[in-house]
């Protein structure tokens, strides 16, 4: 397991227990806060590569990252979205497409 994907196990494991409280999630700033050293990570190895492989890997490592910055705002059973959504309930939870 590389550690892009063991980080990312580890933030949906955060979300699972802050997704158990009723209360709204305001650790949200520290979840973020955690993904940025993977986010410099992302950006450094975008600037290095040169090879169509190389972007390819980067790609995979951005998306993977894109799902978990939408895990953090809609918790850990979330999905990317296919479309913007026409309006969102107030605590983020739900939507309407």
């Amino acid at each position: 397991m590389s550690q892009d994907q063991a980080a990312s196990l580890r933030v949906l494991s955060q979300l699972r227990r802050v997704e158990a409280t009723p209360q709204p999630r305001p650790q949200i700033a520290d979840l973020l806060d955690r993904m940025t050293p993977r986010w410099d990570t992302i950006v450094s190895r975008a600037r290095l590569g040169t090879r169509p492989r190389d972007l390819h890997d980067v790609e995979e490592l951005a998306q993977r990252f894109a799902d978990d910055l939408v895990a953090a705002f809609r918790g850990a059973s979330a999905r990317r979205p296919s479309a913007a959504p026409l309006a969102i309930s107030e605590d983020g939870t739900k939507a309407m497409f």
